[in-house]
């Protein structure tokens, strides 16, 4: 009887471990609870930078990941320059909006990476054939095919495509790579605060146009965007006119609208790369117009033609960096 009870107790302690274990690690993807323990000591659900299992939110659930992850599929542009910042190579990643198949400040740390095809329809074979132990993904461009990525491996969906600053945290996150995202905002911060620091009241005073000239003879002011928040942050504003609620993007189709575009600084990110004739062409109608003499910021010698893709197409850190170098230069300041 005595054997019999141990028996009975040491099975009792098995299962209730083994319910212990199923309640926090949760499921692959799927509603699993937050993580505590040496990851997340106050259960808060960040982890405290260790290497044991983690739970993470994102757009369209929470995800576990029980280790590191060492096989990373990349699905947006932005998160691919983000990856890099991090110090990891996927195995996989979608390819550029230019410049293809990656990007040129890119492209020296993207050897042997495999090409998964358009930002908006990866190729879904490709990415099940290299065995990912995480894929990262944006929900604009995926959501429909979340279910199909979450059943190939653990699956990140971040919710807004150009947001860097939340995409490279919760990327670092599930990448295990806290230290280098806190040093890389650290360091953003600091040129930051340097840029206001040294442009000093002038910026209260300063509005900036961002715009591009489309196949269609149009023009287009970015209201909002990548490079819009980018000169939120540093405190430098936008036209009256150009400040439309609800509204990304606004299309000009006549050229009588040609005091839309103006202000102290205007930067056109037209992409003019092999391949868009019809966007240089229209971009040469606009500039050549009579009325585009009249606008300020040309008058001033303050138009610039910038990098598309550190401007617009890539949207992660390094971008950013870039596009800020550029800003520093443009606005003059050492």
């Amino acid at each position: 009887m005595k054997a019999f009870r141990m028996i009975v107790i040491m099975l009792l302690v098995l299962a209730v471990a083994g319910c212990g274990t199923n309640a926090n690690g949760g499921t692959k993807n799927g509603s699993a609870p937050t993580s505590t323990g040496a990851s997340d000591p106050k259960g808060t659900g960040q982890p405290a930078g260790g290497e044991g299992e983690r739970t993470i939110k994102h757009a369209m659930g929470t995800v576990t990941l029980k280790k590191k992850p060492e096989r990373v599929v990349v699905l947006f542009n932005g998160m691919v320059d983000i990856a890099i910042a991090l110090g990891v190579k996927p195995v996989g990643a979608v390819e550029s909006w230019d410049q293809k198949p990656w990007y040129q400040y890119l492209r020296s740390n993207m050897d042997g990476v495999k090409n998964l095809g358009d930002e908006s329809q990866p190729n879904v074979e490709a990415i099940l054939a290299l065995k990912p132990d995480l894929i990262i993904g944006n929900k604009t461009r995926h959501e429909k095919i979340y279910p199909q990525l979450s059943s190939i491996a653990p699956t990140i969906i971040t919710e807004e495509v150009f947001n860097w600053k939340e995409n490279l945290k919760i990327s670092a996150n599930a990448l295990y790579k806290d230290k280098e995202a806190e040093k890389i905002l650290g360091d953003w911060n600091k040129r930051v605060a340097d840029f206001k620091q040294k442009a000093g009241s002038r910026l209260a005073n300063t509005e900036v146009s961002i715009l591009r000239f489309e196949d269609d003879g149009s023009a287009r002011i970015y209201v909002t965007g990548f490079a819009g928040t980018i000169f939120e942050e540093l405190g430098i504003g936008r036209p009256k006119a150009q400040k439309i609620e609800g509204k990304t993007v606004v299309n000009l189709t006549s050229k009588e609208q040609m005091s839309q575009l103006d202000a102290d600084y205007i930067f056109d990110i037209t992409q003019v790369s092999e391949g868009n004739a019809s966007k240089v062409k229209s971009q040469s109608d606009w500039t050549n117009h009579p009325l585009w003499k009249n606008l300020k910021g040309v008058k001033n010698g303050k138009y610039f033609k910038v990098d598309v893709v550190t401007w617009n197409l890539s949207g992660g850190v390094l971008a950013a960096n870039k596009m800020l170098d550029d800003v520093f230069k443009m606005f003059d300041i050492k």
